[in-house]
């Protein structure tokens, strides 16, 4: 690893330590959504049955059983698969926050587009990947951060920093009132009018604090500097409390190794998870924020171009892998009388073999022509 000290303001355009922890995040997530995808390969996206009996004759005993991971990625998903898609929709909302409340509201329009733009787009990747339609017009966490987004961007437009308190304060009462019973009704009606398969995912109750958390740490970062040499601390030390609500009153966290995404909102779900989930967000960033402070600055060029690129990579790798990869990795293991494991290591093969095609998209020129640019 890479250390080395920078001069730059800490209020330039970009925070080095926060795209270093976007990049890392960006690939803690490809290592989850593969080893879903793995888990389930021969239980939901193996397509080539008319080859079982011939070319594909190595994979037939695998179909309909679920790959369970091995124990190094089992304990990667332990102890980050809680709040991985949780803290990339924060620092965000961090960086949503970097305007005043009028500059901001100057370009409202153009941050809908996008936002709308990036919603649409998942919206039909969603139709690529799924094995059904069920799963097709699922509701995902990449959809659900641009509504948060959004809800964040009219609410301080509108209502300024006082607004985005109103509305975290507002968000604690699903503890209160039955919004978890709301949504699971939701999720029945569609699955049983629409499709069985329809997952209501990514629910709003789960994501909106870590919004509003997000927002409001980038809100004292770029607008009180009086707080200049106290925000990390005093985020961080919120941060530990709301750990130590979990450490004395949660319950444990259970993953599952032949399924990564069975349990990913458990924590979520209650009061003490979610106050871990916030915790933790806010010890971390707060720490790479008093880093990046005290001139320490985390510069790994893979893992900061990845987060300086993460929604590029975010939006091409699952049709990547569901449709190019792993695909072409069963072919090869029908050859070498080998299937599909979910080991770290295969894993990170694919990982690799997936960012290289996107570095490749990156600088080709298809690039320009996707983006309709002019070299």
């Amino acid at each position: 690893m890479s250390l080395k000290t920078n001069d730059n303001n800490e209020l330039s355009s970009r925070i080095v330590n926060l795209d270093f922890l976007r990049g890392f995040f960006i690939l803690l997530a490809l290592q989850q959504h593969f080893t879903y995808y793995i888990n389930m390969w021969y239980v939901d996206y193996f397509r080539d049955t008319m080859a079982l009996t011939s070319t594909y004759s190595v994979h037939f005993p695998m179909i309909g059983k679920q790959i369970s991971s091995d124990t190094l990625n089992y304990w990667f998903a332990m102890v980050f698969t809680p709040w991985v898609s949780q803290v990339y929709l924060t620092m965000a909302a961090f960086n949503l926050a970097k305007k005043d409340q009028l500059s901001f509201g100057e370009s409202l329009g153009s941050r809908f587009k996008v936002f709308g733009l990036i919603f649409l787009y998942f919206v039909f990747e969603n139709f690529i990947v799924a094995p059904n339609f069920g799963q097709a017009i699922s509701f995902y966490p990449i959809m659900l951060w641009m509504v948060v987004l959004g809800a964040l961007s009219l609410v301080y437009k509108f209502l300024g920093i006082r607004g985005v308190l109103v509305l975290t304060l507002l968000s604690c009462l699903r503890f209160i009132i039955p919004v978890e019973l709301i949504s699971d009704f939701f999720e029945s009606m569609v699955r049983s009018t629409i499709h069985p398969g329809y997952e209501y995912d990514a629910r709003l109750e789960y994501f909106i604090l870590s919004g509003c958390l997000g927002f409001i740490m980038g809100y004292v970062h770029y607008h009180l500097p009086m707080y200049k040499h106290k925000k990390d601390f005093l985020f961080a030390g919120m941060g530990l409390l709301l750990v130590l609500i979990y450490i004395l009153i949660g319950d444990k966290f259970v993953m599952y190794r032949d399924d990564f995404f069975r349990t990913e909102h458990d924590l979520a779900r209650t009061f003490s998870g979610t106050a871990y989930v916030l915790g933790i967000q806010a010890i971390v960033i707060s720490a790479f924020l008093w880093l990046e402070r005290r001139k320490i600055i985390f510069n790994i060029p893979l893992l900061n171009w990845m987060g300086i690129y993460s929604l590029m990579i975010f939006a091409l790798h699952r049709i990547l892998f569901v449709k190019v990869i792993a695909p072409t990795s069963v072919m090869f293991g029908s050859l070498f009388g080998r299937v599909l494991t979910a080991s770290t290591l295969e894993v990170y093969i694919y990982i690799f073999i997936t960012l290289a095609l996107c570095y490749f998209v990156r600088v080709s020129p298809l690039s320009d022509i996707i983006l309709q640019k002019r070299r």
